[in-house]
């Protein structure tokens, strides 16, 4: 009885590891001595590998000091495949990249100018309320020539959206994507901020 219990849980051993197929790697990348003494650890990558090898097969995150993902995507046999999420630190914005179609970019450029910015939301006691009215002109690109405040909220706030506005149609330009307001018709962008 004793001999069929150890082969029997030698077979579920075996078993378990066989079906697994994947393990998960963590690995670090240091700074140099300088920046060791103050920051440590730079860079954390976190994948799957096929059993007994080193090929990447699966999940993969890259993410800085501060624990934010600076890379998202999947790996089949060592290839990157599918649609990975890349964090462009010059620009602050996310970049989708198609492996499956020859690597072809697809920025993401959020329209935080709809938004109200944290700045405001953390310096003060309550939230500015209002409408903020720009007229805007286009090329016939679609890009923006100018833009003008019509009327506003107060000096800073104004000031932040309007800065928000010029940065989503600078990223808009540079990535050759027409601005949604062109496309719309819009000369005039009015935008409502309640609490």
């Amino acid at each position: 009885m004793k001999f069929i219990f150890i082969i029997l849980s030698i077979l579920y051993a075996l078993g378990c590891s066989i079906g697994a197929g994947h393990r998960e790697i963590v690995t670090y990348h240091e700074l140099t001595k300088e920046q060791k003494k103050v920051l440590g650890r730079i860079v954390k990558e976190k994948y799957e590998v096929r059993k007994g090898t080193k090929v990447k097969n699966g999940k993969y995150e890259r993410y800085d000091l501060n624990f934010l993902r600076l890379e998202q995507g999947n790996y089949v046999n060592g290839q990157k495949t599918g649609v990975w999420k890349i964090w462009n630190e010059e620009d602050e914005i996310w970049i989708e990249k198609d492996f499956d179609q020859n690597g072809k970019e697809n920025p993401i450029i959020n329209q935080d100018y709809l938004k109200y910015p944290i700045i405001v939301v953390e310096e003060r006691d309550s939230l500015p309320t209002g409408r903020i009215v720009m007229k805007l002109k286009f090329d016939d690109n679609c890009q923006l020539e100018q833009l003008e405040l019509i009327n506003g909220i107060d000096n800073e706030f104004d000031s932040i959206i309007v800065n928000k506005y010029k940065r989503y149609a600078r990223l808009s330009k540079k990535y050759q994507i027409p601005i949604e307001d062109c496309l719309l018709k819009r000369d005039t962008l009015k935008i409502l901020y309640t609490n």
